[in-house]
C-alpha cells in the first residue's frame, strides 16, 4: 500500500507567499545599506593598514562576531554536557 502525500493544511499555504516577501524586503534593506555605506575608510591595526568600503567592513565584522559567538555557544554547550555526564556518574 502506498501512502498519499499529506495535503497542505490551511496554515501552510500562506508561507509560499510570506517567505518570498520577507526575503525580498531583506534584499531591499541590504541593497539600501550597501548604497548608503559606499564610502571608503582606512583601517589601521598594529602594522597593517587597508582601505575598504564601510559596508564590507561592517559585513566582515558582523560575520566574525557571529562565528565567535557560535564557538562560544558550542564551548558552553560542551561544558554543560560534560557537567551533566559527571553528575550522572556520581549519582550511581
Amino acid at each position: 500500500m502506498s501512502q498519499a502525500p499529506a495535503a497542505a493544511g490551511p496554515g501552510r499555504s500562506w508561507t509560499r507567499f510570506v517567505m518570498p516577501t520577507i526575503a525580498g524586503l531583506i534584499a531591499i534593506a541590504v541593497i539600501a545599506f550597501i548604497v548608503q555605506n559606499r564610502q571608503k575608510i582606512t583601517v589601521s591595526w598594529l602594522f597593517w593598514s587597508f582601505s575598504w568600503p564601510l559596508w564590507v567592513l561592517l559585513v566582515v565584522t558582523t560575520g566574525l562576531s557571529l562565528v565567535a559567538g557560535g564557538f562560544w555557544l558550542m564551548w558552553r554547550r560542551h561544558r554543560r554536557r560534560v557537567a551533566r555526564r559527571e553528575a550522572r556518574r556520581e549519582g550511581y
